[in-house]
Order: structure tokens, then C-alpha cells, then sequence
């Protein structure tokens, strides 16, 4: 075993736990903004788990789309919330108790996916950049598509800012 995967492997054991503690964090928070500060730390591992898989392109767009706009858009959210938004702080033993089962549902769902599922390693990582082919992709076969797709964000933008002027 080589000094880059004892590196690698142990990057992934520090990243894997602080995400499961930011994650665990952000559900048990009881302050909003805490709670989504906690949920921009877990965004944030799911970027080094995207460069420890040498999938550069993903890791920068999770940072950017992600931890950057929806975050930010989620913090404007909370903040610009009236405080007269009663929720009840306790929520029902029948609730919660549905919520503990389904928890442990899934949580023995994907155990028994990850020990029964063969995994195959690959026996040299990917060490080439994906974002220059897909670069190269996106503006010579798939530019049309491209095109579209802006043109379409952009009248959505346009009819929300229509829609959110006040007369």
C-alpha cells in the first residue's frame, strides 16, 4: 500500500466522520441558522468526497451551486422569515416515534446494500481532469442543449423578477 492511499483513506475516514457529526448537528440544531451552517459543512465534505474520486468538475460545481447559491439562497430565506412563524417545538410521540422507525428503516436498508453489493475497486485511479473534456463536450456536440438550457434560465429570471416587482 503506498503513502498516497494511507493519505487518501485516511482523508476519507476524517471527511466521512465530520460530514456524519455536521450532519447529525444540522438535524438535532435547534437554531435554523445554525442548522443550515451545519448543512453547508456537509455540502462541503460532499465536495472532497467528489476530489478524492479525482471528479474535479463535480467537487467545483457542488461548491458553486451548492454551498455557494442554494446556501446562501436558504440563509436569505430563514432570515427574511417573520418571527411570528409558530412551529411547534415538540413534535408529537407518535411523530417521532414514525420518524425513529423510518430512520432505522433506511439506515438498515443501506447496510444491508453495502455488504451484500460486490464493490470493485479500480486497479489505477483517474487521474485525468474531467473538466477539460467536458468542456470541450459542452461547446461543440452538446451546445444546442447548452443554449437552450440558458435561454431558458434566463426567462425563468426574467419572469421572477416580473412576477416579484411590486406595482
Amino acid at each position: 500500500m503506498a503513502a498516497t492511499d494511507v493519505f487518501v483513506a485516511i482523508v476519507f475516514y476524517l471527511v466521512a466522520a465530520t460530514m456524519i457529526l455536521a450532519g447529525a448537528s444540522m438535524v438535532l440544531a435547534r437554531n435554523m441558522v445554525r442548522s443550515a451552517l451545519w448543512l453547508v459543512l456537509t455540502l462541503a465534505g460532499v465536495a472532497v468526497m467528489y476530489v478524492l474520486l479525482s471528479a474535479d468538475f463535480l467537487a467545483v460545481a457542488q461548491i458553486l451551486v451548492y454551498v455557494g447559491a442554494i446556501m446562501i439562497l436558504m440563509l436569505f430565506a430563514i432570515m427574511l422569515t417573520p418571527n411570528q412563524v409558530d412551529l411547534p417545538s415538540a413534535a408529537p410521540q407518535a411523530q417521532r416515534i414514525s420518524a425513529a422507525l423510518t430512520a432505522l428503516a433506511v439506515f438498515g436498508i443501506s447496510v444491508f446494500v453495502m455488504l451484500s453489493h460486490r464493490w470493485n475497486v479500480r486497479a489505477v485511479p483517474l487521474d485525468a481532469p474531467s473538466s477539460e473534456r467536458l468542456g470541450v463536450l459542452l461547446m461543440s456536440t452538446y451546445v444546442l442543449p447548452f443554449e437552450i438550457a440558458s435561454l431558458l434560465l434566463t426567462a425563468g429570471m426574467i419572469g421572477a423578477i416580473v412576477i416579484a416587482r411590486e406595482e
